[in-house]
């Protein structure tokens, strides 16, 4: 993409990196005085320099900040190796700024700790590829101690292109170039980008990624896609929004869960099916399945030796017009590759949503003969192996659940698996029962008449998004989280 800017719109690299370094330099800017901090000296910025063209970047904008009523210093973590690189350095050189290395930083912070109040990491970029250098894992450690704010220039030094990295400088803002990098929207990168800020080299973000020469490896999803089902006619009944069925088994307050949040998400009728009474009085219960069946979950509390799975499983091979998501406990049932071979291989009839953790949708893969993954290889892997599975089983969406969440579904218009990142969710997800609640949102809206992929969006994003309107982290329970969703507009 940088080189096709240059080409097509007579940029040259030296005018982008001057872009670039005011993009750093604006963010920079108003975190380096504090009013209530003593200063020995004065107020210092600490830039960390690689040998790429990121490492120029930091060069280009530590001569840009000696402009400032403040101290800037490089620390050299590699010696240039780039053309740029050098020129920059030199630059900076002339103009005045200071410089450590790798070896003595330990001794610099020390010495400043007291004086830094930003560090910059310009060490590694988007085209990082591990193992993190001995050098470079040592000033990350060195640093980490500092408090201070910290940006990242592009991507946090330590992530790779899929965004994985063990070491990792753990920035408070990122400020990405020219496009955003699937890199900053990894598991492994929710807890090191800080905010991200998308700065341009000279050119918009449309005219950067020309769509019409780049396929984009993911879309990012906003608060605008959200849908929610709202009901404009007026002449209805409980029956027009359709009747969403909800397997119990053996553990039932997992269904009573997705059962209320299927209620509470406009589903007119909401029935557990397998049992005899139900926690609620607006949820109803039944042994068998209902007769108008719009929707069916199965698989939360289910069970994994339930002996109705079968029947379950035939009623949705019989019944194509009944749309359905799948959850948790029936992942590990090894019917479930038959089942899929034979009702998900079309994407014509995508009738299906499947919302599995990682580690079920390790699981999954392994019973459906597409790979033995551990927990972690799924996490780090997440995009590739959501890849595998939707090109595999074309009439699924697949929603995999993460600090960032995966919806893929297959494109049979473009050919290939689209890929949806929802980076909305919080940390007080992390709680028994907030799958269920996802699941039975997701059921409400195909029983509402919503396509799957629509209903794959607008319930992960109605999850993710009342998370974050909730005050605190810790005390989110599905019911809170059930009342923030009816709250949401």
């Amino acid at each position: 993409m940088d080189k096709r800017a240059r080409e097509d719109f007579g940029l040259t690299e030296e005018l982008m990196m001057e872009n670039a370094a005011a993009a750093l330099e604006n963010a920079v800017t108003p975190y380096v005085f504090h009013e209530s901090a003593r200063y020995i000296d004065r107020p210092h910025v600490l830039v960390l320099c690689g040998a790429g063209n990121n490492g120029a970047d930091g060069y280009a904008l530590a001569r840009r900040l000696v402009c400032h009523e403040y101290t800037v210093t490089c620390c050299v973590v590699d010696e240039p190796k780039s053309e740029l690189c050098k020129l920059q350095k030199k630059r900076a050189e002339l103009a005045g700024v200071f410089f450590t290395d790798f070896y003595s930083l330990d001794d610099f912070i020390e010495e400043k700790s007291f004086d830094i109040t930003v560090v910059v990491d310009c060490i590694f970029g988007a085209g990082f590829r591990q193992p993190l250098p001995p050098n470079a894992e040592a000033v990350l450690l060195s640093v980490s101690r500092i408090d201070a704010r910290k940006i990242s220039c592009d991507i946090p030094t330590g992530l790779d292109a899929f965004g994985n990295g063990t070491t990792v400088f753990n920035a408070d803002e990122t400020v990405t170039m020219g496009s955003l990098k699937l890199a900053l929207f990894s598991d492994r990168a929710k807890d090191c980008t800080g905010k991200i800020t998308l700065a341009n080299l000279g050119i918009s973000q449309t005219n950067f990624e020309h769509e019409s020469k780049f396929i984009a490896d993911a879309m990012l999803l906003e608060e605008s896609e959200m849908h929610l089902p709202w009901r404009k006619r007026n002449n209805v009944n409980k029956g027009t929004f359709g009747h969403a069925v909800i397997v119990a088994g053996e553990k039932p307050g997992a269904a009573n869960i997705a059962a209320s949040a299927a209620l509470n998400f406009g589903a007119g009728l909401v029935s557990l099916a397998g049992v005899d009474s139900s926690n609620s009085m607006s949820i109803m219960a039944s042994r068998e399945l209902p007769a108008n069946t719009s929707a069916l979950l199965l698989g939360s509390g289910f069970g994994r030796s339930n002996r109705d799975t079968e029947k379950y499983l035939s009623y949705l091979k019989e019944n194509i017009k009944v749309s359905f998501v799948l959850d948790a406990d029936i992942f590990y049932y090894n019917e479930i590759k038959k089942f899929l071979e034979e009702n998900c291989r079309d994407e014509k009839n995508s009738r299906c949503i499947l919302t599995p953790h990682p580690k079920e949708f390790s699981v999954l893969l392994e019973n459906c003969g597409l790979g033995n993954f551990s927990t972690a290889q799924v996490v780090e892997q997440r995009y590739e192996l959501a890849k595998k599975f939707t090109e595999t089983f074309k009439g699924c969406i697949l929603i995999l659940k993460g600090a960032t969440t995966i919806i893929a579904h297959w494109s049979a218009k473009e050919n290939r698996t689209c890929i949806y990142l929802n980076p909305h969710g919080t940390n007080a997800l992390a709680k028994a029962g907030s799958g269920d609640v996802l699941a039975g949102l997701c059921t409400a809206l195909l029983t509402q008449g919503y396509n799957s992929i629509n209903a794959a969006i607008t319930a992960s994003l109605a999850h993710s998004l009342a998370s974050k309107k909730y005050d605190g982290s810790f005390a989110l329970t599905p019911e809170k989280l059930i009342d923030e969703i009816g709250a949401l507009k």
